[in-house]
This record gives structure tokens, C-alpha cells and sequence, in this order.
């Protein structure tokens, strides 16, 4: 029997024992994760492994009280399945402790690389020693400071008794890189490009490589900057520092379920300027986080979230759905080590009509900011930390680079006054952004 065919087996075979010790429903989720990596460290590799392991969770309803233990010890499920059942019967009622009934669904294809099972270790290493070569070909001034190269194979199962009997292997290849110049006493910020694919044949780590070594270059000489309240315009991974953790913690509907997320309190009001459309898609063909069912076995779709500002939709997995009344939106999330969560899958800011260029043209004072270091409070909506890789803005073009510069704002305040969003985007891990420009931002040159 294949791994898929003795994965399934067990995950029934675990059932079957947790209902025979007085489960009255019972959800098995199993995963095999098979890990490669190797890793750059000022210039030189560093480190470089190899990991596999299996572990099946296991959930248990009693009388509509939920337990959950899991274990990596396949030839003995049967106490975990004793132990799950005790849980459960110590746990609280709560009649929203349901599983969801089977849903006939279209699996993603193009998902898994048979040839991933013939990568090995010494392969990564052979593709971190491309990215740094890649790095002194451009420039003899440049250092990859740090960066990874990951490999990943990925059996999931889902067993239930209410009939949901699914399988699915994924691929996933991830890498980044981050380089910083030196030019005698000048030192470069550090510029980070990350990039993934699901096939061997679409690895690819120069384009990366080439993109962070270039903005190193180019923030080479960077000076003190200037205070001023006014724009700034956010690159896709300073959007992804300030803003995702934001919207996932805002749009999921625990957090609105528990009265600590504002805008689940404001569905169906703007929350944001018109030229704002966040979707959240986890059958977006090539995504990072793409795959058939959530953690749950529910089917992935796409669901729309912020629509011209408005929001619209909050993500649900299937306790929050029963709680609130709505439909289950595919959001479970979590592994076999845990109960299921809420969160994003492959989040996407819809591009605008303005290039990145375009939005800089407008700007009379200003700063584009390629990473943000510091903190954002997803409930405050407060941010604030240092600008980094950043440029200012004078005259509607790209001045000089500049260091020890600070930025701070709000959110929820900011969002509504956003005044750009570029036709360009690009993926920062599971995410695909454009450059925002957003307007009353203090910036703060130390």
C-alpha cells in the first residue's frame, strides 16, 4: 500500500476506536510532513536539514462537548482515541460543537510534483550556492546576509463520521533572500525578495536574488532623512508587515464572535477608501497556501472580504458559522496538532489602475518604504517602527535613500484616506500586494 492508502487507513481506523468508546461524532485529521531546507548566513551556508513526520489529531463529541488529543504514535491510536473521549466528556456543552456534512467538490489540480519525492538535501544546497553566485555576479559589494531555500511534501487526510473521507498531497517550494551592499564605510539597508512555486521546474531563485540585491544597491549611501507629516507609500512587503495581520485578525469571526474585532461589528460599511477590494482565494492556481479542503474538509473558494471599501465578509470555519448563523467559508485552519482555527489562506489586494511610478509622481514630500520593522496592533490599528530600504520623495521622483527614520499612524484611520493603489503587485508568502500610498503618516527622522 502506498503512504496515502495506509494515512486514510489509520485516520478510519481511529474512528472506528473513538466511537467505540462513546464518541458520538468524531473527526480524524492526519498530516505526513516531509521538510528540506538549507540556509544562508552572511554569504556562506550555514545550515542544512532534512525532517518527516506524521501526526493525527483527533477530535471527539459527547453529547455536544468536544475533546481533542493528538499523537505521532500510529501503532497505538487506540489511546489517544480513550483519552479524546475523556476530554470530551470533562469538557463544557456547547450546542455549537458541530461537523460538518461531506460537500461534493473539484480538487486543485496541479498541486503535487511526484519529482519533489527525488529532491534532495544536497539539491537546496546546490540552489542556496546559485543565489549567492547569483549575488556576485552582480555586484562584488553584495551580501546575502541571510535567506533559505525550503522543500515540502505534504500528505493531509480527513476522516469523519459524518462521511467526509478526503486525501490530498501538495509540493511546495519556497525561498528568499536578503542582501545588503558595502562600499568601504557605506553599508546598504538590507533588501528582502521571497518567491515559491509547486513544481521543480519553476524553481527558479536569480530573478529573487537579483531583485533584493538591487534594491541593496540602491539604498547604498543612505543618509538622514526628513520629518514631515504627509505620504507614504508602502511596498508590498511593508504592506504585508502593517496591514495582513490586521485584516485577518479583523475579518475573522472568532475575534468579531468575542467583540474584539471592529469591523465585524461594521459589515456592510465602509471601512476604507473605494480603491481598496481584498479577496481571499484558497484555489488560487499556484498559491502558497492553495489546497482542496480546510483543515475541517470543507471545499476552498474564493471569498470576497473588502469590496470598494466596504466590508463585506468575515472568514468562518465551521463553529463560528453555527454561532453567528452564516455560511461556513472554508477558514479552518490549523494542523493535526490543534483544533481547528480561523485564518487566511492566499490573501489578494486588488491592483489599481496606477503604476508604481504614477503614485510617486503625485507626491510633492514623501517616503517609500520597501520593509517596516515594529510593531502593528491589529486591535488598536496603531502602528509604528522604522522605515526600512527607504527613499524619499521630493518632487514627484525617487530623492536619495535614507536611514533612521521612523513612521506611525492608524490603520483604520490611514485605510480610509488611501490615495493610491498600484497596478503592479507582488507575492510576499501567501500574500499578492500592490504598493499603497497612504496619506497623514508621521514620519519622524532621528
Amino acid at each position: 500500500m502506498n503512504n496515502e492508502t495506509i494515512l486514510r487507513e489509520r485516520c478510519r481506523e481511529a474512528l472506528k476506536l473513538t466511537k467505540s468508546h462513546g464518541a458520538d461524532e468524531v473527526e480524524v485529521f492526519a498530516q505526513t510532513v516531509h521538510s528540506i531546507s538549507a540556509d544562508i548566513e552572511k554569504h556562506d551556508l550555514q545550515t542544512s536539514s532534512s525532517q518527516q513526520e506524521t501526526m493525527v489529531g483527533i477530535r471527539a463529541l459527547v453529547n455536544q462537548q468536544v475533546g481533542f488529543a493528538c499523537t505521532n504514535v500510529l501503532d497505538d491510536l487506540e489511546a489517544t482515541c480513550v483519552d479524546v473521549v475523556k476530554l470530551a466528556k470533562a469538557s463544557p456543552k456547547d450546542e455549537n460543537n458541530v461537523f460538518a456534512d461531506p460537500v461534493t467538490f473539484e480538487p486543485v489540480p496541479d498541486l503535487y510534483d511526484s519529482h519533489s519525492e527525488s529532491f534532495s538535501v544536497s539539491d537546496a544546497v546546490a540552489q542556496t550556492i546559485r543565489m549567492i553566485e547569483a549575488a556576485d555576479a552582480i555586484d562584488p559589494r553584495l551580501v546575502i546576509g541571510g535567506g533559505t531555500f525550503s522543500a515540502n511534501r505534504e500528505l493531509r487526510c480527513i476522516v469523519t463520521s459524518k462521511g467526509v473521507d478526503l486525501a490530498e498531497k501538495a509540493s511546495l517550494f519556497t525561498y528568499y533572500a536578503l542582501a545588503t551592499a558595502k562600499d568601504g564605510e557605506k553599508v546598504s539597508n538590507m533588501a528582502f525578495h521571497f518567491d515559491a512555486c509547486h513544481f521543480v521546474k519553476d524553481v527558479n531563485v536569480v530573478p529573487v536574488t537579483a531583485r533584493a540585491c538591487q534594491d541593496a544597491l540602491g539604498s547604498l549611501g543612505a543618509q538622514k532623512g526628513e520629518s514631515f507629516v504627509g505620504p507614504v507609500i508602502l511596498a508590498p512587503t511593508a504592506v504585508e508587515d502593517v496591514l495582513v495581520g490586521l485584516f485577518a485578525f479583523q475579518l475573522n469571526a472568532k475575534n468579531a464572535l468575542r467583540g474584539s474585532s471592529r469591523w465585524g461589528k461594521s459589515l456592510g460599511e465602509a471601512i476604507a477608501h473605494t480603491s481598496l477590494t481584498v479577496t481571499d482565494n484558497g484555489r488560487l492556481p499556484g498559491g502558497v497556501a492553495t489546497r482542496s479542503f480546510d483543515r475541517e474538509g470543507m471545499p476552498h473558494r474564493e471569498l470576497v472580504l473588502i469590496d470598494a471599501g466596504v466590508a463585506i465578509a468575515l472568514m468562518h470555519n465551521g463553529y463560528t458559522a453555527r454561532a453567528m448563523g452564516s455560511t461556513n467559508t472554508a477558514h479552518a485552519s490549523g494542523s493535526a496538532r490543534s483544533t481547528p482555527g480561523i485564518g487566511l489562506t492566499n490573501l489578494s489586494i486588488q491592483p489599481g489602475n496606477k503604476s508604481k511610478d504614477d503614485l510617486i509622481a503625485d507626491v510633492k514630500q514623501g517616503l517609500l518604504v520597501n520593509r517596516f520593522s515594529g510593531s502593528s496592533n491589529p486591535i488598536s490599528g496603531d502602528f509604528s517602527g522604522v522605515a526600512k530600504a527607504a527613499t524619499l520623495i521630493k518632487n514627484g521622483k525617487l530623492d536619495r535613500p535614507v536611514t533612521g527614520t521612523l513612521i506611525a499612524g492608524n490603520v483604520f484611520e490611514v485605510l480610509k484616506n488611501l490615495s493610491g493603489v498600484s497596478s503592479e503587485t507582488e507575492r510576499t508568502f501567501a500574500a499578492t500586494l500592490p504598493y499603497l500610498r497612504l496619506e497623514g503618516i508621521s514620519v519622524t527622522a532621528e
